[in-house]
């Protein structure tokens, strides 16, 4: 079965799901962890306080066949599991389809699309707009309680083919979300002195915060490949609103103990800086990679980011945490970091 008949079989079911779009959805798999199990497979599962299985298609029995369970069986009284590190037995009776629902994403994401209706009812703002930054994934990823600021905050702007969005060397006027068409990322690389296209954007991209957050001069030029239109929010809004709930910094005195508890440190700056010294253990993943390396970070899992300065890894963050990946940023970056003996050249 594909992931989309499974969504759709998921929201028909069983009513915890019906108010949630397909779209989040599939934007939260990572955080829902369907998964299948062919006839006499196994699985043990356990998980975090509250967390809940679904049986959506199929007949599975638990710890050994004490108890069997069908979708109708979870349809109003979800099966609720062991909190980590214990793990119950799952085994397929016949071919089945099971769903692993972290109530707290949950919670988040049916109360996020209850927000959106009750500003709809509101008849305040144009519906159409409404619709599609409820399913932008810039907006999915705020705090509740900043949704209606953001959608005060948005104007819809029409573009059209060859309009640059934002331009190399130049001030950002604002921050972008991409509504309608595509567009090319055009960068100069350093080494032919060439203006290269190295990236293509699609409706949900976004435009512009890599300069608004480190406050810099636009690095790339975004050029319209064809008409359309994006969600524009001025610079000032844009810290306010989506920077500042989304992006969390770190002291290097609790830095040093989040990396002493063996939570994973990922170094966004160039290879030839990473090479010249860098903290032990850590992972380099320049930042204009990160995008490119998303599949290498694990939901589940905790990490800090960092750079010379601080402000690359303040936009890595920024983007991992719209992904629902848990980064905070070392504020200062390395070159404050006092724990030289943490520190190794690459031999």
């Amino acid at each position: 079965m594909v992931i989309k008949e499974f969504i759709k079989e998921l929201k028909q079911c069983h009513s915890m799901f019906h108010a949630i779009s397909e779209r989040a959805l599939m934007e939260s798999l990572q955080v829902f962890r369907t998964f299948e199990l062919r006839e006499g497979e196994s699985a043990s599962i356990g998980g975090f306080h509250g967390d809940l299985l679904f049986v959506v298609i199929g007949r599975v029995g638990v710890d050994g066949g004490k108890k069997e369970l069908t979708p109708g069986d979870t349809l109003n009284k979800p099966l609720l599991l062991p909190e980590l590190p214990k793990l119950l037995t799952i085994t397929a009776i016949e071919d089945s389809w099971l769903c692993h629902l972290d109530v707290d994403t949950f919670s988040y994401l049916s109360g996020l699309e209850e927000t959106f209706d009750d500003i709809r009812r509101g008849a305040k703002y144009d519906a159409a707009l409404l619709d599609k930054m409820r399913l932008s994934t810039a907006f999915r990823r705020l705090p509740i309680e900043y949704i209606e600021d953001a959608v005060k905050s948005i104007t819809e702007v029409d573009v059209k083919a060859g309009e640059e969005i934002i331009s190399d060397g130049k001030d950002i006027k604002a921050f972008y979300v991409l509504a309608e068409g595509r567009a090319e990322v055009l960068r100069l690389n350093p080494e032919s002195g060439e203006i290269e296209k190295t990236e293509e954007l699609g409706p949900g991209d976004e435009i512009g915060e890599e300069a608004i957050i480190m406050a810099a001069k636009s690095p790339c030029t975004v050029k319209m490949l064809e008409d359309g239109c994006v969600y524009a929010m001025d610079v000032q809004m844009f810290r306010e609103i989506l920077q500042k709930p989304l992006l969390a910094e770190v002291a290097h005195e609790v830095a040093v103990a989040m990396y002493k508890s063996g939570i994973a440190f990922i170094d966004v700056r160039f290879v030839e800086e990473y090479d010249e010294a860098h903290i032990v253990g850590c992972v380099n993943i320049p930042l204009f990679d990160l995008m490119k390396r998303r599949a290498e970070f694990d939901t589940g899992k905790q990490y800090v980011v960092y750079c010379r300065s601080g402000r690359r890894s303040a936009v890595a963050a920024f983007k991992l945490k719209q992904l629902n990946i848990n980064a905070v940023s070392l504020k200062g970056g390395i070159k404050a970091w006092p724990y030289n003996d943490l520190l190794e050249p690459v031999s």
